[in-house]
């Protein structure tokens, strides 16, 4: 996965595009992803255990866009 397919996920999770597949969310979160990846999993992960902070999320798509 690049940083833009996880960009184009994470949209689809929160809502901004459509057809977010059933477990994109959890299979990036549930597994150490690449290492370029694997600090944004961490982050992720953290949601997935709480309360889901969509601007958190946006902030990720962004540093991930840029």
């Amino acid at each position: 996965m690049s940083k833009l397919e996880l960009a184009d996920m994470l949209e689809r999770f929160v809502g901004d595009a459509p057809n977010c597949g059933d477990y994109e969310w959890d299979d990036f979160t549930s597994t150490k992803a690449e290492p370029e990846l694997e600090p944004y999993r961490q982050r992720l992960a953290v949601q997935s255990e709480g309360l889901i902070d969509t601007g958190e999320i946006r902030q990720i798509i962004s540093e991930l866009r840029n």
